[in-house]
């Protein structure tokens, strides 16, 4: 007899679930996981783990284009009112997005990685 090495966790299995799609996993799944088998669900885990690698390429990508957005935007204000420079520009968008001068909240809004504003050295 073979014994087969699992690796789903019925512990983390809703966690996972929500980090492939953003949702916790409703009645149907639990009803599907309850009924399968250990082979099925380990095919099940795996394509959620297979979907959450999906999902961060996602975000990436997402991230990327935000930060070109932010760079164009800046760069157009720079280019537009006189003496803006990158500071002018950031307070600008603060401005805009009513932010009140928080780094954090911005960055969220324009939808680029925590940190990209406030760890830059713009000199």
């Amino acid at each position: 007899m073979e014994t087969r090495n699992y690796t789903f966790d019925e512990n983390i299995v809703s966690d996972l679930y929500k980090d492939a799609y953003g949702v916790r996993p409703g009645e149907f799944f639990w009803s599907d996981w309850d009924a399968c088998s250990d082979d099925a669900k380990q095919h099940l885990w795996d394509r959620l783990v297979d979907a959450v690698g999906e999902s961060i390429e996602r975000e990436r990508e997402y991230q990327q284009e935000a930060i070109a957005d932010l760079e164009d935007r800046i760069r157009f204000m720079m280019n537009t009112v006189a003496g803006c420079d990158r500071a002018d520009a950031i307070r600008y968008l603060h401005d805009a997005y009513q932010t009140h001068g928080d780094v954090e909240y911005l960055e969220f809004n324009l939808g680029v990685p925590y940190g990209y504003l406030s760890n830059k050295n713009w000199g």
